[in-house]
């Protein structure tokens, strides 16, 4: 493989501009499936959507809830509480009865939100945690990339023999890469490593 030395003149980008979508492996399908976010603690337009199996998810239709009650009761002045955990919705009102005495009480319950996230120990996107469709191992070392823009410009910086710093207000992407990917040794085996993932 022929491999280009030039001078890197890339963007002085941090990881967090690469963080609008990544390029997932599909829940249902395990082909690829993109996952969109606006970045923001309003997760209401975040989604997964695969056109391969046409299964889409919002990232709020995995929001739980967990309902928890303490009171006490009003006639035997017992000290109570429960939690009801998994719920896909808020629990606005409940009726419980005093296990001791059987008096009926209307409450409101306190709730508290989570998301489930899939199952998946290696890199993965931070609304699903489903597996990155761009990932491979390296001699032994994990390389990964977001998204198709992200892997370029991982491309692009390798392939570059001189690598100028393209800011002094903050450490970009590229100068925070592993030192792995980095090393001129790795460059020819990293670069057949991004065309075969390019080509998935």
């Amino acid at each position: 493989m022929e491999i280009e030395t030039g001078r890197y003149s890339g963007p002085a980008t941090t990881l967090f501009f690469y963080t609008r979508e990544f390029l997932v492996e599909c829940p249902k399908c395990q082909h690829l499936a993109v996952v969109t976010t606006n970045r923001s603690r309003d997760t209401s337009q975040d989604q997964v959507s695969c056109s391969h199996c046409n299964h889409t998810e919002k990232a709020d239709d995995r929001i739980r809830y967990t309902a928890t009650v303490k009171w006490a009761c009003d006639h035997c002045n017992e000290s109570l509480g429960f939690t009801i955990p998994n719920n896909k919705e808020k629990v606005e009102e409940l009726t419980v009865s005093c296990p001791h005495c059987g008096t009926a009480t209307t409450l409101k319950p306190k709730n508290e939100s989570s998301r489930l996230f899939y199952k998946n120990s290696g890199p993965g996107d931070p609304v699903f945690n489903l597996p990155l469709w761009f990932q491979t191992d390296i001699k032994g070392n994990l390389f990964w990339a977001f998204n198709r823009e992200h892997l370029i410009e991982i491309r692009n910086y390798v392939t570059a023999k001189l690598r100028e710093r393209q800011t002094t207000t903050h450490t970009t992407m590229v100068e925070k890469l592993p030192q792995f990917i980095k090393a001129a040794k790795n460059r020819e085996v990293i670069l057949k490593a991004i065309e075969k993932l390019m080509r998935k």
